[in-house]
């Protein structure tokens, strides 16, 4: 229980009680006494009640679920409890409940004495919920604060996929290139050597047969080129656009995970996150991405070139954003320059750049909201146009 200091109205009461008990005195006027004493015994009673009242009054939240969806309806009840009810007390004083919901629900709505609201992505952690009591002439006041449930975790809609997903005709293209210019994988054919062929890949059996310089093209080995990095731009404004990336990346998280497929995770968000495809199951992936937040300050470009260079880089990574990154079709340049495929989703203003990415060599997809998330990633797909 928090015990508030006594209200200004309390204290100019009561001074004005013993102002009148002291002139009651002074003029000889017993129904001024009576005044005076009424006017400093008002706040004691009133504070006494309130405080009494306060003593005898359990507050309990229950959040009903604790963990859901984005977008399904959660029940949050805050229950009222203590012999002060059974006197009916808590009808004569006033009784204010703050649920500690605040600014979170905006469409909450009541339903038989519980607030009903559309729970929103994110890991959220409730102030508790209190009861200010109050008496009828504002003399007094005390707060109660609650227990029970503070925890919410919403995590996002991950719509499931038909058909093969973003970027599926790039996968296995970067590790055949890779191989190809490393000298690694299975001998695909010999042709003559062309300007800029790496020494590493003559082939002399055939040079020293032939009479001139041969060189070896490479394939890579059955069941490699499926790795996939899901790369989402984080450094952007809180909003439904960047909601349509998180749930896109959710999409694809959790159609992968199905097809046990390797795939990681590295978003750019406040607190930046990366999950290897050695850990990123999808209830891990799931929860990441329910604890996402806008506002990082690294950007996609930056975040992408580091990844294509990095030793371990995937084959294929599918960029998902809703920013204006000038930086990003070079970087998926150099990405494919490097051996990597480059796959982008792109909402909000940042289809604006879905062409130049497409003229680059980019499978881009265009997501004009979350309802088209599934179609736009299976077979039915918005592509952008090559102006």
């Amino acid at each position: 229980m928090r015990v508030a200091g006594p209200p200004a109205r309390a204290v100019g009461l009561a001074g004005a009680g013993v102002a009148a008990l002291v002139a009651s005195r002074g003029f000889g006027t017993p129904a001024l006494a009576v005044l005076g004493a009424g006017l400093v015994a008002l706040p004691v009673l009133m504070t006494a009640i309130v405080w009494l009242t306060a003593v005898g009054m359990r507050v309990e939240r229950r959040i009903e679920p604790a963990r859901c969806v984005t977008g399904s309806p959660v029940r949050l009840t805050v229950a009222v409890r203590g012999w002060a009810a059974g006197l009916g007390l808590d009808r004569i004083l006033g009784v204010a409940i703050d649920s500690g919901l605040g600014d979170g629900a905006p469409r909450a709505a009541a339903a038989g004495g519980a607030r009903v609201f559309e729970a929103r992505r994110g890991d959220h952690r409730l102030p508790p919920a209190r009861v200010e009591i109050t008496d009828p002439f504002g003399l007094a006041r005390r707060t109660r604060i609650g227990t029970g449930d503070d925890r919410l975790l919403v995590v996002p809609y991950a719509p499931a996929l038909t058909g093969a997903p973003v970027g599926a005709w790039a996968r296995g293209q970067g590790v055949r290139r890779r191989g190809m210019e490393s000298g690694f994988g299975e001998l695909d054919r010999v042709r003559d050597y062309q300007a800029g062929d790496a020494l590493s890949r003559v082939h002399w059996a055939q040079t020293a047969k032939r009479g001139r310089l041969q060189t070896k093209e490479m394939r890579a080995p059955e069941g490699s080129g499926r790795s996939v990095l899901l790369l989402l731009d984080a450094a952007v404004p809180a909003g439904d656009d960047f909601e349509t990336t998180v749930t896109a990346t959710a999409a694809l998280a959790r159609h992968l995970a199905e097809r046990r497929e390797p795939v990681s995770l590295v978003h750019t968000g406040r607190t930046p996150g990366r999950i290897p495809a050695a850990r990123a199951a999808w209830p891990v992936v799931e929860i990441a991405l329910a604890r996402v937040e806008p506002g990082g300050q690294r950007s996609l470009a930056l975040a992408m070139r580091a990844e294509a260079t990095a030793p371990d880089a995937p084959d294929l990574i599918v960029a998902l954003t809703c920013g204006s990154d000038t930086g990003l079709v070079a970087a998926a340049a150099q990405a494919r320059a490097l051996g990597v495929g480059v796959a982008a989703v792109l909402a909000g203003p940042a289809a604006a750049a879905g062409a130049e990415l497409a003229a680059g060599g980019v499978d881009v997809v265009v997501v004009s909201g979350s309802e088209r998330i599934a179609a736009a990633l299976s077979g039915a797909r918005e592509r952008a146009r090559v102006s």
